[in-house]
């Protein structure tokens, strides 16, 4: 491909070539332009044919140039937002996968970050509290009726 493209812009240049040597006459010749506006004339001086052309070829390549490197700033500007874009997406995957395990262990599903050992650890210690505490209300109430 490289090869190609390097053929097509050496015949190009060669035919641009033959084409202004052999009408060198014509692009040697002096011109002006002349503008008017109704509210504003203006005339240019005697020119050379070719360089009228190469005036107008080098403001069209400025042109090109300056839009060429706008859209590639838009492009910048535009990739750049697509990245933001996807660290706020992955942060709000994050928080969704979050919210998710927490919606399971409010339905019922328990807690998801205690380890199923310290769950029955828990229970056994609330339940040995809950022993303890009817033991002595038990006592209480027998000490107090043996006292009456």
């Amino acid at each position: 491909m490289k090869k190609f493209k390097y053929m097509f812009w050496f015949i190009l240049i060669v035919l641009l070539g033959v084409l202004v040597s052999q009408n060198l006459e014509f692009f040697a010749s002096q011109h002006s332009l002349h503008i008017n506006l109704g509210f504003y004339q203006s005339t240019t001086p005697n020119l050379p044919t070719g360089a009228i052309i190469a005036i107008f070829v080098g403001i069209s390549v400025l042109l090109m140039m300056m839009f060429y490197f706008a859209s590639r700033f838009e492009i910048y500007r535009a990739k750049k937002t697509v990245k933001e874009l996807q660290v706020g997406m992955e942060k709000s995957a994050d928080t969704i996968a979050k919210l998710t395990e927490e919606v399971e262990m409010l339905k019922g599903g328990g807690d998801v970050l205690a380890a199923p050992n310290d769950v029955e650890t828990e229970t056994d210690e609330q339940d040995e509290k809950v022993i303890a505490i009817e033991a002595e209300t038990t006592e209480t109430t027998n000490t107090t009726t043996n006292q009456a």
